[in-house]
């Protein structure tokens, strides 16, 4: 059975169909590769990797019937001991490798104009290593109450997994 050793949630506000960051840093400073304004190759729907980081862009769609500039987008960090279980519920955006050489990842806005956020990093517990990553998503709409409209509210989460590298189920 798979452990979860350390989670921690982050949140970044976005306007649906932007991007942001999820990508290695140092001393509160962003040192991956993708950082905000790199590119990097597309390896799956909305998702983008480089050697330390990722590009995600949300999935929400435009919402016509309201006049919503932002929405929120969590992302629930998972560090575990192997492999998790996959979670049918949720889709898997894609499934790879990343070198963190400093231990620490945090998510920032993709705009290259300098002015981020403060990071919260999330600490691997080790440095100078590769990570096994799998990163899922899930959008939550309004299914509670069919008498409104499903995008009365809209939110995405993310899930990114890891684990050392190597590790089978």
């Amino acid at each position: 059975m798979v452990n979860l050793l350390a989670s921690m949630v982050d949140m970044i506000s976005l306007t649906p169909g932007d991007d942001f960051v999820i990508t290695e840093v140092t001393d509160g400073e962003i040192t991956g590769d993708p950082g905000p304004g790199d590119g990097a190759p597309l390896v799956g729907p909305g998702i983008h990797a480089g050697p330390s980081g990722l590009i995600l862009t949300s999935q929400l769609p435009f919402q016509t019937s309201r006049m919503v500039e932002k929405n929120d987008h969590f992302v629930r960090y998972e560090l575990c001991d192997g492999p998790p279980e996959p979670l049918e519920s949720w889709a898997e955006l894609w499934n790879g490798e990343l070198r963190i050489d400093s231990g620490t990842i945090a998510l920032s806005e993709y705009s290259s104009d300098g002015a981020w956020k403060e990071l919260e990093p999330f600490d691997l517990g080790e440095t100078g290593l590769s990570w096994s990553v799998r990163v899922l998503t899930k959008v939550m709409t309004n299914t509670e109450e069919p008498d409104f409209p499903r995008d009365v509210y809209q939110v995405q989460l993310y899930r990114l997994q890891l684990w050392r590298p190597g590790l089978t189920p």
